[in-house]
């Protein structure tokens, strides 16, 4: 009897390693051909458009030996999407015949449906930017004769455009009919969350660049670029990209947005997932970067102005204030439509374990940016100072000094804001005593943050300081060529400054963290910055709870139903 009770296990394991090595072979053979068979279309449509419409005739290569080319091409790619389709066809219909819900719900499965699908993705995009980016060029005016897609492009972008789009749209159908959408378990659900994130940061990326490239050129062409030696038709190539990346990327960002918020509300889990909020939080990212860098570089040139070291009608200067310009409501908009829908997202569903997570490594690496940020544009602010004070400015020249200082005082202007509202919020949190402010002190990312600080700071000190006592003990030594005058060891001593203040804070941080309990046990809790946000929580999360009643009650029903 004990004999077969320790061979059910041993029977189970070998099972499970059976399943695994046969969907490792059927879907890694399936996405293998399939994407084979893409790469053949693909190249067959080119050669057979260039052929057809008449490209072929003007280039080169074709001029050669034109018909050896054609032949070899089509020979090759043909070859290969003969041999690629009833490769995947088999096991595509060997795979399809399986219908137990274990299989259905398989991470392998999702892993081929939407890796397949980003693949397709990738190809759609692609061709359909090319033969926008064409037609929009011909539209503004450019020459047919500089045309990418006329004679010949257009057909190969059109035709793989569909093609991509149509196998896109099969293998998502597939995905819903599965059962699961929305609901899977573990991995399935990742590799999902991984492909909606991809491609919505890739729509969002689209809409950034096709944005602020639109409008910048249309600034350009309003202040009279032409001038500044570009030729008189500039403007027409660079309309046509930008009027496609935007186009393009506004309809996939929307029509991924559209299936996730759809799945977010009809699944409260799904919009308190990991990755959806790591999508929310970079796209909070990606806005702010796009409106803070070039005001940086906007402050930074227009102090450059002020202190006369550059003429306001310079080229330089109008391609950073044009870039600023263009850039800055695009990234506000951005931003600011992120952050209120992740607060109020989060307010709704509640927060996860990895949700909380995410948002903890958001507000501490951007801190540190800042802080670092705050740290750089300190130190250039202060050793100019020095210089002056000193007389090294004069000696060096009436002007270089003025560089370091612009660049010193931008920095600072963006990076104190942006450090002291990051910190201010997590030290809301931490500084309470309830299970929020437990977990807030004792989370991975804070301790990452505050030790690591410390540690920097530390080394910074050690390291100047140190410089200081060399040229000290040098003095004191009787060495002709030491001297402690100058902006050099001043220099020294105030960058030990600043990082003993920055040192100083966080250090403290660390020791107050420790009096209220800083090693308690972490707990799910709230993002709520404020005690007086805690009725909104636990409204939200009542909500929330009723929701999940709801499901389970039609699922129950559901049930009843078939039985």
């Amino acid at each position: 009897m004990s004999t077969l009770h320790s061979a059910a296990p041993a029977r189970t394991a070998d099972g499970g390693a059976r399943t695994f090595v046969r969907r490792l072979y059927f879907y890694g053979m399936a996405l293998i051909s399939l994407i084979a068979m893409l790469i053949a279309t693909d190249n067959l449509l080119r050669v057979l458009d260039e052929n057809w419409l008449g490209r072929a005739a003007e280039s080169a290569l074709y001029a050669i030996d034109a018909t050896s080319y054609v032949r070899n091409a089509i020979a090759g790619n043909g070859g290969l999407l003969l041999v690629a389709t009833p490769i995947f066809l088999l096991h595509w219909a060997a795979i399809q015949r399986r219908r137990e819900p274990e299989e259905l719900r398989a991470g392998m499965r999702k892993f081929f449906l939407y890796g397949a699908a980003l693949v397709a993705v990738g190809y759609s995009v692609f061709n359909a930017y090319n033969l926008l980016q064409g037609i929009a060029q011909l539209a503004f005016g450019m020459p047919v004769a500089q045309s990418l897609i006329w004679p010949s492009g257009w057909l190969h972008d059109l035709a793989m455009m569909v093609v991509a789009w149509a196998l896109l749209n099969y293998l998502l159908g597939v995905a819903a009919n599965d059962g699961d959408l929305g609901q899977e378990v573990g991995i399935a659900g990742t590799w999902r969350r991984l492909f909606q994130t991809a491609a919505g940061l890739f729509g969002l990326w689209l809409v950034i660049v096709g944005s602020m490239g639109l409008l910048e050129t249309l600034l350009r062409l309003a202040f009279g670029a032409a001038g500044w030696g570009l030729s008189v038709s500039w403007w027409r190539p660079l309309l046509g990209d930008h009027v496609a990346q935007l186009l393009l990327g506004s309809f996939l960002l929307r029509l991924n947005w559209v299936r996730w918020h759809s799945l977010a509300v009809a699944h409260p889990q799904e919009a308190q997932s990991a990755l959806r909020r790591f999508y929310l939080y970079v796209a909070v990212v990606g806005g702010a970067l796009a409106l803070l860098l070039p005001l940086t570089e906007l402050m930074r040139v227009l102090l450059l102005v002020l202190l006369g070291a550059m003429a306001l009608s310079d080229p330089a200067v109008m391609d950073v204030v044009t870039t600023a310009l263009a850039a800055a409501p695009v990234g506000l908009i951005i931003w600011r439509w992120h952050w209120r829908y992740l607060q109020q997202e989060a307010a709704t569903y509640g927060e996860s374990a990895e949700g909380a997570l995410i948002r903890r490594l958001y507000y501490y690496a951007v801190a540190l940016t800042g802080l670092v940020l705050l740290w750089f544009g300190a130190v250039d602010v202060v050793q100019v100072g020095l210089d002056w004070l000193t007389g090294q400015a004069a000696i060096v020249g009436d002007r270089i000094w003025v560089y370091p200082l612009a660049a010193g005082l931008s920095r600072l202007a963006v990076a104190a804001p942006i450090w002291a509202f990051h910190w201010q919020r997590v030290q809301q949190v931490a500084r309470r005593e309830d299970a929020a402010g437990h977990a807030e002190r004792a989370s991975g990312p804070r301790k990452a943050y505050l030790y690591g600080v410390a540690l920097a700071g530390g080394l910074v000190i050690l390291y100047y300081l140190a410089q200081v006592a060399y040229r000290l003990l040098l003095l004191l030594l009787g060495d002709p060529s030491a001297s402690f005058a100058g902006a050099g060891p001043a220099g020294d001593l105030a960058r030990s400054a600043i990082a003993a203040a920055i040192w100083t804070v966080h250090v403290m941080a660390i020791r107050r963290d420790g009096q209220m309990g800083a090693d308690a046990v972490e707990v799910e809790a709230p993002i709520a910055a404020a005690p007086d946000e805690r009725r909104a929580i636990l409204e939200a999360r009542i909500n929330l709870l009723q929701m999940e009643l709801d499901a389970a009650r039609a699922e129950l029903a559901a049930l009843a139903q078939d039985e």
